[in-house]
């Protein structure tokens, strides 16, 4: 029974969240405009903004943020490492570079976002291909995922010697991870494939539980070295659909997994749905958080994880040293 209460708890605050990323703004919302939006006669210019501006990228936010979180909680169970995440492995590196590839050099509107996607499939093939050769538990496959991010950064920066003004801002936003570009068109088949994704990942959650023991202990028990790969693409596509979605973001898929997981426990079966909740809700806040700090500039959610993520690492590092 304090089970049940503590989640009707947890479910209450969590909703009181979402209405409190709807009324953050350069125009703050009060309570009670915020419900006539959807309860009665709401002012034009209000209507507009909940439904066309704000709720689209809480939803991409809630999206996107699910999808990292989610697939945090594979590397950190298949990489045996408490600090796999997929900025660090490269992967949204990868995508960054393929974005800017399309807005500097492809005319096309939707070359960016094929190409994103095409970059994180690329730099999820180099990182598997590391981990044939040194096995997924062993700290070389993180410094190739941390090596390979860095050249991919310099390769964005050489690309940027030879772009435009306008296409430097316009890739230095979706680079930071900007949710105002969060429209309708996309939200439907981004969040289907999530959906299908960490439905995928949910149902292996056992699997999952017994890779995060070790390589022996999972060949014993009969998950063998093609299950751990199938979780780990799965996680790395559904990586791939977050940043077309919302752009590179940092750090979700490392805070909120270790988060919960001192929260609600090692065990899967709770750990995958109750991160994926608290990474959409994390980043939402981080986007509410960016556009009201400094009315009316917006600093994109990227910014904020990032920063976020930064004093993370030191607390981890300091606090829980006997981890690391």
């Amino acid at each position: 029974m304090k089970s049940v209460v503590k989640y009707i708890l947890l479910f209450l605050f969590l909703s009181s969240l979402v209405f409190v990323s709807l009324m953050a703004g350069e125009r703050f919302i009060p309570p009670t405009e915020l419900l006539s939006v959807f309860f009665g006669q709401p002012d034009s210019l209000t209507k507009n903004i909940i439904l066309n501006l704000r709720l689209p990228r809480i939803e991409a936010a809630f999206i996107a943020g699910a999808a990292l979180s989610v697939s945090g909680v594979v590397f950190q169970s298949a990489l045996r490492n408490s600090l796999a995440d997929p900025y660090i492995l490269g992967i949204s590196g990868g995508a960054a570079l393929g974005m800017v590839v399309g807005v500097i050099f492809l005319p096309f509107a939707a070359a960016p976002e094929i190409l994103a996607f095409a970059g994180s499939i690329t730099s999820v093939f180099f990182v598997e291909m590391f981990s044939r050769r040194y096995g997924y538990g062993s700290p070389s496959l993180i410094l190739a995922g941390v090596s390979m991010s860095f050249v991919v950064s310099s390769a964005v920066m050489l690309l940027f010697c030879f772009a435009r003004a306008d296409e430097v801002h316009r890739a230095l936003m979706w680079l930071m991870g900007d949710l105002s570009i969060a429209r309708y068109s996309i939200l439907g088949r981004t969040f289907a494939a999530c959906l299908f994704l960490i439905a995928v990942i949910f149902l292996n959650h056992k699997s999952c539980d017994i890779i995060s023991f070790g390589k022996d202990f999972s060949l014993s028990t009969g998950v063998s070295e093609n299950k751990v790969r199938f979780l780990f693409i799965t996680a790395s596509l559904l990586t791939a659909v977050s940043v077309l979605l919302a752009g590179v973001i940092a750090f979700v898929g490392l805070i909120v997994p270790h988060l919960f997981r001192y929260v609600f426990g090692a065990n899967h079966i709770r750990l995958i749905p109750f991160s994926a909740v608290g990474g959409g809700i994390f980043l939402m806040l981080c986007d509410a958080f960016g556009r009201s700090l400094v009315s009316p500039y917006e600093i994109p959610a990227g910014v904020i994880t990032c920063f976020l993520g930064g004093i993370f690492f030191l607390v981890y590092m300091f606090v829980f040293r006997r981890y690391a």
